[in-house]
């Protein structure tokens, strides 16, 4: 009978340790793929549940490199990444959608 109780107690706190562990932040590093030679900025809104988490801007180089890399911490969720590139081919927006389960690299295309 003791060991029920051992084992009761020890799958609650392991239940509550995997609850916390998933409110924990998420190093999570998004790696956007610019595909444009001629991109000078890039805009990103990070939403979760209609709400803006984070928000970043990256003013580029006059020879943009091929890929920009955004460190973020995130809570496990799905989120809405609002993309716009400009530059002097004109500007572009997209949305991408994002799921977060662990500490990851999410390479994410902003071509339409």
């Amino acid at each position: 009978m003791r060991w029920i109780a051992r084992l009761v107690l020890v799958t609650g706190i392991a239940g509550l340790g995997l609850f916390f562990l998933r409110a924990t932040p998420r190093e999570v590093t998004l790696v956007y793929d610019i595909c444009s030679p001629v991109a000078r900025t890039l805009e990103v809104d990070i939403e979760r549940e209609g709400k803006m988490v984070r928000r970043a801007e990256f003013r580029l180089a006059r020879t943009p490199p091929a890929q920009v890399n955004h460190a973020v911490r995130l809570k496990d969720g799905n989120y809405l990444l609002r993309i716009s590139v400009s530059g002097a081919d004109g500007s572009r927006r997209v949305e991408r959608p994002i799921a977060i389960t662990e500490n990851t690299t999410i390479v994410i295309p902003c071509s339409r």
